[in-house]
This record gives structure tokens, sequence and C-alpha cells, in this order.
């Protein structure tokens, strides 16, 4: 599975405290293991956001996924406020 990363997702990543930052890069370094996807509990999103998938990075903040057959699209990272 090929992992690509958006502009926007790099945006927002950079503008999250640091510590925040290092549990975002842990959720994506479980994500990577197949087994892993249960752990960060990995769900479809529905409404206007239909098609994508969203994962925890930690309690409060949620990566935002689109995943295709062979490729893996982080859209963005950030709050619940996403969903909005």
């Amino acid at each position: 599975m090929e992992i690509l990363f958006t502009a926007r997702f790099l945006r927002s990543l950079k503008k999250l405290p640091p510590d925040i930052q290092d549990d975002c890069h842990r959720a994506i370094d479980i994500f990577r293991k197949q087994s892993g996807v249960e752990k960060v509990k990995l769900h479809k999103l529905h409404g206007k956001m239909s098609g994508l998938h969203s994962f925890s990075a930690n309690f409060l903040f949620r990566i935002i996924i689109k995943k295709d057959k062979k490729k893996v699209y982080f859209m963005d990272v950030g709050s619940h406020t996403l969903y909005k």
C-alpha cells in the first residue's frame, strides 16, 4: 500500500503543537501496520465527507484519509471541527 500526503495534510500537521505531531506520527506508524487498523479505530465517514475515512491520532485529534485499492491519501488532520 502506497501512502501519499497531501499539501493540506502537511500544512495542518505543521500547525499542531509538537506533542500532538508526535501523536499523529505514532498513529500513522500504527496505521501502516495492517494489524494497527483496529487500534487506531479506522471508520468510514458519512454525509458531506462520504467516501473518506478517519482514525484517531489521540482523544481529541483525527486524521482523515481517502483510500484507493493501492493508495492511501492523507487528506487532513485536526480536531472534530474537521467534520463541520
